[in-house]
């Protein structure tokens, strides 16, 4: 038993050092200096206890494997769901000239509806501009927002589209254009399209994140090529998806700013969604680091964790490294190209695999590169994507045996 342990340490170790070498020479071998198009920068304020509120996403159904409907108890699989716990509800408030929305939770005000033009990343400080310039809903504060704020409007309490359509206008005619209701973000990504070329983009793009509102995605997209892509602006809370990390100093990392507490190591090891909910109960069992209310997070509460500005072959090498503050461990893996990566790691939220179907996938979050199965980029470290919950129950899976990080709720 002890050489097997060992023969694992020396393993991890390994793979550590080929990331290590390889993200080096992958930032080496990258201009340090080039920028294409950049937004405007907005400064961000610094964060406080509270300042990040995390909105449920307001799911309330419960599912086994392949999409039936089920009510688990404790102890029994597939308990420990989005929504078999308690979450903040939504809370929106539209203008009396129609034009915006605040959201009394987050402090953001949005624009209710958006203009009918699609754009280049490079190109949509100019949106930005003319709103301020019209003081548009009696504003002249409006920018892009950043990947989090964008994400603090998904909501899965019917999906397809993933937003709530009482209040914000998401316009298309059928399934098809809806799964193009993609908004850009101010997030660029740190690294680039991988040796592939999807929808127009090319090998090597530079790339900048969105939320695709259809299909309900966080991925990166060509900043200047191929699809152009759509912006609802914000203003308001500048401190708003910035962290506050506490380092606990006994494998808890407390975040103040959303008022979680995380595992700061994971679980290192990939597992299917049943056992990714089990790992949860079975370590409450053991009433693990002093707790026993751990839970598998939601999507919206796991991709509050995602340092936007690292990512594992970005072009610069401060920035190399896992989607995540350094305070937090990552297991070393191997990618299905068999590149040094990081792992995928899975939320307690299920996904809607098509509009009107039922719920045999789950999300998840990238914190190594989203890569296309042979370990080239595709969407970026950091993106939200979903995948069967179990190996072998339908086609397209691509990475069914993902990590888990556990979360509580600091009392």
């Amino acid at each position: 038993m002890k050489s097997k342990v060992k023969q694992k340490s020396f393993l991890s170790v390994l793979i550590a050092v080929l990331i290590l070498l390889n993200m080096i020479l992958a930032g080496c071998n990258k201009d340090d200096n080039t920028t294409t198009g950049d937004l405007q920068a907005v400064p961000r304020e610094a964060a406080y206890a509270g300042c990040y509120p995390l909105v449920g996403t307001s799911q309330t159904g419960i599912w086994d494997a392949t999409g039936n409907i089920i009510t688990p108890v404790l102890g029994e699989a597939f308990f420990g769901q989005d929504a078999q716990f308690p979450h903040i509800t939504p809370n929106y408030t539209l203008s009396s000239d129609g034009k915006t929305v605040k959201d009394e939770v987050t402090g953001l005000t949005w624009q209710k509806t958006y203009d009918s033009g699609t754009y280049y990343w490079a190109s949509i400080q100019t949106v930005v501009d003319n709103l301020n310039k019209q003081n548009y809903g009696g504003y002249s504060d409006w920018r892009v927002p950043t990947i989090k704020e964008l994400y603090s409007l998904w909501d899965a309490s019917v999906g397809w589209p993933y937003i709530n359509t009482a209040y914000f206008d998401i316009k298309y005619t059928d399934e098809q254009e809806l799964s193009h209701a993609i908004f850009w973000s101010s997030d660029k990504y740190t690294g680039v399209m991988g040796n592939i070329s999807a929808n127009g983009e090319t090998p090597g793009a530079e790339l900048a994140f969105g939320v695709n509102f259809g299909t309900g995605h966080i991925k990166s997209y060509s900043i200047s090529v191929g699809p152009k892509h759509q912006v609802r602006c914000v203003r308001g809370n500048l401190s708003y998806g910035v962290n506050l990390f506490q380092n606990n100093n006994d494998g808890t990392i407390s975040d103040l700013a959303t008022g979680l507490m995380w595992q700061q190591n994971d679980n290192v090891s990939g597992m299917d969604w049943e056992h990714a909910l089990a790992y949860a109960q079975t370590q409450n069992n053991t009433n693990y680091l002093g707790h026993n209310d751990w839970r598998l997070p939601n999507a919206k509460e796991l991709q509050s964790l995602v340092d936007y500005t690292r990512s594992p072959y970005a072009t610069k090498t401060a920035n190399v490294g896992p989607a995540i503050n350094a305070l937090f461990s990552c297991t070393a893996i191997l990618n299905d190209g068999g590149k040094a990566d990081y792992p995928y790691y899975w939320t307690s939220t299920s996904a809607m695999s098509m509009a009107n179907g039922s719920y045999p996938s789950a999300w998840y979050v990238a914190f190594g590169q989203a890569e296309d199965g042979n370990g080239e980029n595709l969407h970026g470290a950091g993106a939200v994507r979903f995948d069967r919950k179990t190996v072998g129950t339908g086609e397209g899976e691509e990475r069914v045996l993902n990590y888990v990080r556990l979360v509580r709720t600091i009392k």
